[in-house]
């Protein structure tokens, strides 16, 4: 895990992977260490990285950035990079998924402390209800992920033009799930809910490994 500075987040990459069968996760760490010293570190915009791993052993690099441009030169120039292509060597290539979040939240700010990322992710079924989006996650926030001592940080991103992201950033794995599953039939969060097409809905919930 890096922190550059403290600068306010616009852009997070969330890239999720499996590693080789015969690597080990010290060996998975130690790569990343040197991934992050050796490159991201260096890297203009930069602002965080931490490696975060499910349940399903899948691993997923969290990298959060000044802006979209800098994530942007960051894949351009990462394939000529030793540390860089030594970490790649671990993983398996065709698991690799990427994307790219734009944070839709002023003065967003990275927790000092947290052990667990929600990430989800979903399409509008009406694209027109997209402007209601930064309103309902501002109310679910101040009335009731607020609420938990739990919550850390919480934003809305956009993906594409009709994909968006809910991230929420908690203490700890299980607390951070329970209070997700209480977004059903709550006033404040089901809209959001009611909002989204069902069939593109995917929730994940993932630990921070280093």
């Amino acid at each position: 895990m890096i922190r550059v500075n403290q600068n306010s987040p616009k852009a997070m990459e969330f890239t999720s992977f499996k590693k080789k069968e015969n690597i080990t996760d010290d060996e998975l760490m130690a790569a990343v260490s040197a991934f992050e010293s050796s490159f991201l570190h260096q890297q203009e915009g930069v602002i965080f990285h931490c490696l975060v791993r499910n349940f399903a052993n899948e691993y997923a690099n969290l990298l959060l950035a000044q802006d979209m441009e800098s994530l942007k030169q960051l894949k351009k120039a990462v394939h000529e990079n030793q540390a860089a292509n030594n970490f790649f060597r671990l993983i398996e290539m065709d698991s690799i998924r990427m994307t790219f979040h734009q944070i839709e939240k002023e003065n967003f700010q990275i927790p000092e402390h947290f052990s667990c990322v929600e990430c989800g992710t979903f399409a509008l079924k009406d694209l027109n209800d997209a402007t209601q989006l930064t309103r309902i996650s501002d109310s679910i926030e101040q009335e009731y992920l607020n609420n938990f001592d739990n919550t850390q940080a919480h934003f809305i991103g956009t993906i594409d033009e009709n994909f968006f992201s809910e991230v929420t950033f908690g203490k700890t794995l299980w607390k951070t799930k329970e209070i997700c599953n209480g977004y059903i039939g709550n006033p404040v969060c089901q809209p959001l809910l009611d909002m989204a097409d069902p069939q593109s809905m995917a929730l994940d919930f993932w630990y921070v490994l280093a």
